[in-house]
């Protein structure tokens, strides 16, 4: 677990419901395939659930500030732009990859673990923290040594400029700079020195 957060299981039904499901709320999800096996291989299983997560984000009208889809879990970040139940948006994400998946790949059994986790973002510092983390998590599992290598992430937008329809960025990032390059520079500064830095 990271120093400074904390992840909790959202479960929609105690008390706390609505502070888990209200409008402009920022969510990190993190949803892992059952056992944590690497399921997520091929270019195709990628791609795919890129689409869905866009069917998915038209559908629940939210924005997405940032993802990255790895071989045995997903991270994303959410912003509720209406008052729409974050389970209800991960349950439909979840079943229609899930079937996708095992339909493709002639499977049977689950393919997600049975919750995901996730925290709510309080403030811009800590947004840009998971936005770091998120992107780093490709190069921590050694799968790139810079984060803009990996394909499946918002990496390449934010630090590269690399067009993403999936994403929407939040304020917090459109305040970095006056234009985009001085944003990505400004965001690429928050990296460590051995990784991506923008001359």
């Amino acid at each position: 677990m990271r120093k400074g957060y904390k992840h909790m299981t959202l479960t929609i039904t105690h008390a706390k419901r609505e502070r888990f499901n209200c409008k402009d709320a920022i969510y990190h999800i993190v949803t892992r395939c059952n056992n944590k096996e690497s399921l997520i291989k091929d270019e195709l299983d990628f791609i795919e659930y890129k689409v869905i997560l866009k069917k998915c984000k038209e559908k629940y009208d939210f924005l997405l500030h940032d993802y990255a889809i790895m071989n045995n879990h997903i991270h994303l970040l959410i912003k509720l732009f209406t008052a729409t139940n974050i389970s209800q948006i991960m349950h439909s994400i979840d079943r229609r990859y899930a079937r996708w998946y095992n339909e493709h790949y002639k499977r049977k059994g689950h393919f997600w673990e049975d919750r995901f986790y996730g925290e709510l973002i309080k403030d811009d510092i800590q947004l840009l923290a998971v936005m770091r983390y998120i992107d780093l998590n490709p190069v921590k599992a050694g799968l790139c040594k810079d984060p803009t290598e990996w394909p499946y992430s918002g990496a390449r937008f934010y630090l590269k400029g690399t067009k993403d329809d999936l994403l929407n960025a939040p304020e917090i990032y459109t305040s970095l700079g006056d234009t985009e390059g001085a944003r990505q520079k400004t965001y690429s500064f928050i990296f460590p020195s051995i990784l991506t830095r923008l001359e």
